[in-house]
């Protein structure tokens, strides 16, 4: 009878163990994992992976049980249609939030499928400003825009380097004919004249044409709309043309995949990447000491806003005490916290709030910073 009372004893114990573990909060991550943007998406899917492995193990009470987190990663390929599909997957496995896309036009044609399956979804790196103004409720960019690096490109264009006939190469990618658009925008209303906007693709190799084109203008400046793998390409081909003038580009060329498929030909060019550099945060330089640790490697540029991502969630399931994305959810509108690029806040669009880009350029071999942008 004794026994019996002890193996009951126990058998309640551990039903009591067990309801006081929370269920783990799925978390979906999407971007391209394999393809030509994969460097990027796994970039991305490190800061996340990370944040997780923090927040799991930093001792948060949820309803008085231990906040779980899991994440859930699938390729998109940078390929709008299979982001549906991607998109399609979570919302079936109704998971609390995701973490997507990469890409402007990955993350366009998948917001639709999230907004109707209701799933919450956090933007990490995707810049076309007409993402977050499609009136969906259930989506956050703790991110700038490409409004935010088209106004500094051509500020610092005009007022510095003192361009005056400037040509644009459009990828026709929402990311490249977005910011392209914006930047054309910006430079006329500083006083500068656009003479020439060449269209390219993505999948394009050889750009010789349309340089050719824009070197018998006599452009002082191109800007170039287009990712750093075509980018790359660009400006090297560029110097091959002998063109002499001014190389400016938007995201994904500051790091050192980029100098080194571009060479001796990036040398005195200038990009952009949004926020600021993270050793000029402490806890930036304490996130670059913890990445390094687990990974052995830096991070290409994209994996602190990842991080930043799951924060979000995480500080918004705290503030609602709740891991229901229907209770969660609402709280990040009014989320205020210090992430690892900054202050985390969101718009009326859901958009950052007074969000930074900062310039660089290309000297002897590295990138250097020139100027950081933003309130």
């Amino acid at each position: 009878m004794a026994l019996r009372a002890l193996t009951m004893l126990g058998l309640a114990a551990i039903a009591n163990a067990a309801l006081a573990q929370n269920s783990p909060v799925q978390i979906g991550f999407a971007g391209p994992l394999t393809g030509a943007s994969a460097n990027f998406g796994k970039d991305l899917e490190m800061g996340a992976r990370l944040a997780i492995d923090e927040a799991n193990t930093a001792n948060i009470v949820i309803d008085g049980k231990p906040l779980q987190l899991t994440l859930d990663s699938q390729d998109d390929q940078a390929d709008p249609k299979m982001a549906v599909q991607v998109a399609q997957r979570f919302v079936d496995a109704n998971v609390a939030a995701v973490i997507g896309h990469f890409n402007s036009g990955t993350t366009l044609a998948a917001s639709s499928v999230y907004n109707r399956g209701g799933i919450l979804q956090i933007i990490p790196a995707a810049s076309n400003p007409s993402i977050t103004h499609q009136g969906f409720k259930l989506m956050f960019r703790p991110y700038g825009t490409d409004n935010t690096v088209a106004e500094a490109a051509a500020q610092y264009s005009v007022q510095a380097l003192h361009a005056k006939h400037i040509a644009i190469i459009d990828d026709r990618t929402a990311y490249g004919s977005g910011l392209a658009d914006e930047f054309e925008a910006a430079v006329k209303a500083q006083g500068a004249q656009v003479i020439d906007r060449e269209y390219t693709n993505d999948q394009a190799t050889d750009f010789k044409a349309i340089l050719t084109h824009i070197r018998a203008q006599d452009a002082d400046l191109v800007f170039v709309a287009c990712l750093g793998g075509e980018g790359a390409l660009i400006v090297k081909q560029a110097r091959q043309l002998d063109y002499r003038g001014v190389l400016l580009a938007g995201a994904t060329y500051v790091n050192k995949n980029f100098i080194s498929r571009a060479g001796e030909a990036s040398e005195g060019m200038y990009a952009f990447e949004q926020g600021v550099m993270l050793s000029q945060l402490p806890q930036g330089q304490a996130f670059l000491s913890r990445f390094h640790s687990k990974y052995g490697t830096d991070p290409i540029g994209f994996a602190p806003f990842a991080y930043n991502d799951v924060w979000v969630i995480v500080n918004a399931i705290k503030t609602a005490g709740s891991t229901d994305p229907k209770v969660f959810g609402p709280a990040i509108s009014k989320l205020s916290f210090q992430g690892v690029l900054g202050t985390v806040e969101f718009n009326q669009f859901g958009d950052l709030k007074n969000p930074k880009t900062t310039l660089f350029k290309v000297e002897k071999g590295n990138w250097v910073p020139v100027k950081t942008f933003g309130s």
